[in-house]
């Protein structure tokens, strides 16, 4: 279903090596879970105010699961140990000059998140089920196609709403 978890990621030339973490929450199968999003601080110089995977650079010799356990940790307050990684979707292009690899890990049980405001101005979920029914749309911008996830009033879209096509194309029926 998904891809093994790689130990570097190569970057195209120009664009910076970063990944984030499809944080899938609850017992069963993948497609009974919710997802965790944040939406992006206004302060931030990319993405500010999107809606996102908790997620960033990789770190000199960190590896692509280690950045996104790391980047969860400082954005959200999620514990890397209650992580269990399951693998990795193919990387996506950010125009902001990053190639993001995502990370899928299912989280089990409570856990009490604490955002970092400078960085998170809000953290939500959503069932993968409703995400799945969701009348998505794809729109040509910056010379590739970008897809929108319309959900409770937000639009899930952008790398994320990318990133978020490939994971709920990967899931069985």
């Amino acid at each position: 279903m998904f891809e093994p978890l790689p130990k570097t990621l190569s970057a195209p030339h120009g664009l910076r090596p970063a990944a984030v973490l499809l944080a899938v929450f609850g017992e069963g199968p993948l497609a009974g879970g919710s997802l965790l999003f944040t939406v992006r601080s206004d302060s931030l110089p990319h993405h500010r105010s999107q809606i996102s995977f908790p997620g960033g650079a990789l770190e000199f010799g960190e590896t692509p699961l280690e950045a996104a356990l790391r980047e969860a940790y400082e954005e959200v307050g999620l514990p890397p140990n209650r992580v269990q990684p399951l693998g990795a979707l193919p990387p996506a292009l950010s125009p902001a000059g990053f190639w993001v690899l995502p990370v899928v890990g299912r989280v089990a049980g409570e856990v009490p998140l604490k955002p970092n405001p400078v960085e998170v101005s809000e953290v939500f979920f959503a069932p993968v089920s409703e995400l799945k029914k969701s009348p998505a749309w794809p729109e040509w911008r910056r010379g590739r196609y970008v897809w929108h996830f319309p959900w409770q009033g937000r639009d899930i879209w952008g790398v994320t709403g990318n990133i978020l096509r490939e994971f709920l194309g990967r899931l069985e029926p």
